[in-house]
């Protein structure tokens, strides 16, 4: 799936390269509104790719066009909840698994039109991102005893964004994007044992996220 998107953005910037002809802004996108969907996994599905290296969390992006600048955002939501029986040597435990999670960010990026088919663009983005994941075991051995762990995770974000944009018609539009984020986060963890709750515990983690353009998205304006 990387040398896939490595071809396309190289096959892009090849072709823009080879026109001179200037556009404008209001030519390339002539509608204000533009949603886009991450349709990476489908697309390596079809092509019998690894969709593995798709890096970006965002399924759903939104927007605004106005003028050279354009107001950015992305949001994607993960649910998770899962129930298992394990009867193996002779036992009897019930785990169950609930996970949600939510990333989300806003921004602003400055476009420069290269030609009537392609456009690039710059930007900066916040981000956020909330989980909640809540595992229980049960162990119906030996009297029987439940533990049950609620991890619950804040983060936030900033860094900056380029962007590539390749147009089908007024409409139709495909893209990919690299970033650089610096992200914190703070996760709060208890742990509860037959129903006693056990001392809360606090960790934070700080990284520097670099995505590659290894997503391809689909946007339709309107």
């Amino acid at each position: 799936m990387k040398i896939f998107y490595t071809l396309f953005l190289s096959c892009v910037t090849c072709m823009a390269q080879s026109q001179k002809t200037n556009y404008s802004i209001d030519e390339f996108y002539p509608y204000k509104n533009e949603i886009g969907i991450n349709f990476t996994n489908v697309l390596g599905n079809v092509l019998s790719l690894n969709p593995d290296n798709a890096s970006s969390p965002y399924g759903l992006t939104y927007r605004r066009h106005m003028g050279k600048i354009s107001f950015r955002s992305a949001i994607n939501v993960n649910f998770t909840d899962s129930n298992e029986d394990d009867f193996s040597n002779g036992l009897f435990i019930r785990r169950s698994l609930n996970v949600l999670k939510s990333d989300f960010r806003i921004g602003l990026e400055k476009h420069l039109v290269l030609n009537k088919r392609f456009l690039f663009s710059y930007g900066i983005d916040l981000l956020g991102a909330i989980g909640n994941e809540k595992s229980e075991i049960q162990d119906f051995n030996s009297g029987g005893r439940t533990f049950t762990s609620d991890d619950k995770t804040f983060g936030g974000g900033l860094g900056p964004v380029l962007r590539l944009e390749y147009k089908i018609s007024d409409r139709i539009y495909l893209s990919s994007e690299s970033s650089m984020y610096g992200f914190l986060s703070q996760t709060k963890s208890s742990l509860t044992i037959n129903g006693v709750k056990d001392e809360d515990t606090k960790s934070s983690n700080s990284s520097l996220i670099l995505v590659l353009p290894q997503s391809l998205f689909f946007n339709i304006s309107f």
